[in-house]
């Protein structure tokens, strides 16, 4: 259950980020954070990563609902195993994330970013994410943690 409460929280807690930000951000405006060190903009990507398909909507947020259904029915699954705590950790973060990120695209027709990270390589500091994103990165990589450790039969 915490599994479950864990995902919930985090998708609670972009959301209301995401609604800060863009009340509280100006287009084409930039607030530098934590010494510099990371950025504050607003940015709605219609696309997936890197604006990638911003042109074709239906496909992105059919697929990211795809996405999404096949993953919760993992994550059900692994909530019935015992132990996986790793990987039910990492679901339950890919999950809050992308389930959060698949409720904005459905509201507004897009995905809310609003930081980046300020580093001397142009091309990573014009990413942008949202806490959302930080979560499903995070999530992916404690999923191929928890597996890595399994024998196949």
């Amino acid at each position: 259950m915490i599994f479950i409460g864990i995902a919930v929280l985090i998708f609670i807690l972009d959301w209301h980020i995401k609604k800060q930000a863009e009340s509280c951000l100006k287009d084409d405006t930039v607030r530098e954070i934590a010494g510099d060190r990371i950025l504050l903009r607003k940015l709605h990507n219609r696309g997936v990563a890197l604006g990638m398909l911003d042109n074709r909507p239906g496909i992105v947020l059919g697929t990211t609902a795809a996405v999404i259904a096949v993953m919760s029915g993992f994550f059900v699954r692994l909530l019935g195993m015992k132990g996986q705590s790793l990987q039910k950790l990492g679901c339950a973060l890919m999950l809050g994330g992308g389930l959060n990120n698949l409720a904005d695209r459905k509201q507004n027709g897009y995905v809310r970013d609003y930081f980046s990270f300020n580093v001397k390589w142009e091309k990573i500091r014009r990413l942008v994410f949202n806490l959302s994103d930080m979560f499903i990165f995070l999530g992916s990589a404690l999923m191929i943690l928890g597996g890595s450790g399994k024998k196949n039969p």
